[in-house]
């Protein structure tokens, strides 16, 4: 089951809904489990088993860690992080170890399902590990709790990556507010439109231009690198939208994942833009832990080299996704040590031109099925492909595809952040960056009124009736970070 889908929209979340406002607040828990794990359930039945035991793993461990004393802390820990990614190495990262290995034959038996989701609810119990660890957190109080919260279908198979200490102690008595859900709703309507009106409607154009395994044409390979980017974004910010407003929906509130990344100046600045929680797991549970930026030059491109080398590979078992991670890793080095204060001497514009380029031509390897497409698309754009500079595939991909473009580029650029930032300050919503644990005390403040509260019944309605219509005329095209 997927957002996107009729059955989800119409059956599903009606259901989920109103199950969860049946229960007491201090029960709720009890109806997410159940929801959550049929939603997880609809696509692989047996999977769901993985996420239910490795929330009980991680929660029982988690409360081994706090009772350890001494060196045995540590070691409990190391236990608990290497026995939580067993699932995540064997089912995401054997064949790619088996293949690098040149054992082809050993890794085309073994052709493992890769469970929706895992890299996300793996990243999340080795975070509630570590919170624990470092006596941030005491856990939570009860298996029930974390379950629920480990296994919460908005961001079940595609984040954000949350936290227990951000979203546990609102799990705990989750209250119906009116506003909150009225924000919810329109993230929902937004979000779905985002994904099936634009994002659906650029895929199949992309697909066509990759189709031939590299390009036919300079103007071909650019208009594909550019739709793929303006693709990739709406598809994965619309899913971390329809994510964040269903929490809102019931009362929590999630961090933001992503803001108007490509309005980023430097390719350190874009990933504080793009996938926000994914980024700052890897900067507090890795790269801080290595000595961050605190220690010589030399550990310091250490550091780098390992961090995006495994952020690369938590995307995808392939060399292109290791490449992508490095891409990433060595232009922030160079922006720190080499051209950061040039960088900052340009013009505002030429700072979002070289911004907007680093992330696009880093799209190239993540896209590419391997190395040498990715090479032949990096020739292409630069006219040292050996083909010509336009052809016939550049001119109806640039038919079909210009509209979008547009409308997708202003959407990127914030021309409708002023929907979000009006309907906050009509809720007195705090900001993300506030404490998410304040909200119980703002609630009262949070209350539409009747006029601003039909006003936004007509956009949710509007947005879903257009979703709707895209969702049911076009063909089905899964979420791209499912199949991380």
């Amino acid at each position: 089951m997927v957002f996107t889908s009729i059955v989800f929209v119409f059956l599903f979340l009606p259901i989920a809904m109103a199950l969860f406002y049946v229960f007491p607040a201090r029960w709720r828990t009890i109806p997410l489990l159940v929801t959550s794990a049929v939603f997880y359930a609809w696509g692989e039945p047996v999977l769901v088993l993985l996420i239910l035991g490795t929330g009980m793993v991680t929660y029982y461990l988690g409360k081994v860690l706090l009772r350890a004393q001494g060196v045995a802390r540590k070691w409990w820990l190391t236990v608990g992080i290497v026995v939580i990614s067993i699932p995540l190495v064997v089912f995401k990262y054997l064949e790619f170890v088996l293949d690098s290995l040149g054992l082809e034959r050993v890794s085309a038996d073994v052709n493992l399902p890769l469970p929706i989701g895992v890299s996300f609810y793996t990243f999340m119990s080795i975070s509630y590990l570590v919170d624990i660890y470092r006596r941030r957190d005491d856990g939570a109080p009860g298996l029930l709790d974390f379950s629920g919260f480990l296994a919460m279908y908005p961001h079940l198979v595609a984040g954000p990556i949350v936290r227990w200490a951000h979203i546990g102690p609102q799990l705990a008595n989750p209250k119906f507010d009116p506003g909150l859900f009225t924000y919810g709703a329109i993230r929902v309507a937004t979000g779905l439109a985002k994904k099936a009106v634009l994002a659906d409607s650029i895929a199949p154009i992309v697909d066509s231009l990759f189709a031939s395994g590299h390009p036919t044409s300079v103007g071909a390979a650019w208009l594909a690198v550019i739709l793929y980017s303006l693709q990739i974004y709406l598809d994965f910010s619309a899913y971390s939208d329809i994510a964040i407003g269903l929490a809102a929906m019931m009362g929590v509130r999630f961090h933001e994942n992503f803001r108007y990344p490509y309005l980023a100046r430097s390719a350190r600045e874009f990933w504080q833009r793009w996938h926000i929680s994914l980024g700052s797991w890897f900067r507090d549970y890795v790269y801080i832990p290595l000595g961050g930026s605190r220690v010589s030059p030399l550990k310091v491109w250490r550091n780098l080299f390992v961090v995006w080398a495994l952020t690369g590979l938590w995307h995808g078992a392939a060399w292109t996704f290791v490449l992508w991670g490095l891409y990433y890793g060595v232009l922030i080095g160079i922006e720190r040590f080499a051209i950061g204060k040039p960088l900052e001497r340009l013009p505002r514009w030429l700072q979002h031109v070289y911004g907007v380029l680093v992330a696009m031509l880093g799209w190239v390897l993540f896209r590419a099925v391997d190395v040498g497409q990715a090479m032949a698309y990096y020739r292409s754009l630069f006219g040292a492909g050996g083909v010509p500079l336009w052809d016939a595939h550049a001119t109806l991909a640039l038919q079909r595809g210009a509209g979008l473009a547009i409308v997708s580029i202003a959407l990127a650029a914030g021309a409708a952040k002023w929907l979000m930032d009006r309907v906050r300050s009509q809720i007195a919503l705090p900001d993300d960056d506030e404490s998410l644990t304040s909200l119980a005390e703002t609630r009262a403040a949070r209350v539409l009124s009747t006029r601003a509260a039909i006003g936004w019944s007509v956009v949710v309605v509007a947005c879903m009736l257009i979703a709707t219509a895209y969702m049911v005329s076009l063909t089905y095209a899964p979420f791209i970070y499912f199949r991380f």
